[in-house]
């Protein structure tokens, strides 16, 4: 049975909660504009994966452009690693 793809939703939470862990703590903001670069998507692209996030309670905006993972998020990117 083939892995499943990942998508560019879940690339992002993967990338978020990874620049997040390097700060200290998964759940520490950061600067939407630079996940999407780091994932490949351009500034309205990014917009609308935070906008689908946010809408689904995986992230939360915090201060300027910066987000955060909450706690659901986080468990879906412990899922998502694990189905990797």
């Amino acid at each position: 049975m083939n892995k499943k793809s990942t998508t560019k939703d879940e690339l992002f939470l993967l990338k978020l909660y990874e620049l997040a862990s390097k700060l200290g703590s998964p759940e520490e903001e950061v600067d939407r504009f630079v996940i999407g670069r780091a994932i490949g998507q351009n500034d309205k692209g990014v917009n609308t994966i935070v906008k689908h996030l946010a809408q689904a309670n995986f992230v939360k905006k915090g201060s300027g452009d910066a987000l955060y993972l909450t706690a659901h998020g986080i468990r879906l990117v412990m899922q998502i690693a694990k189905e990797r």
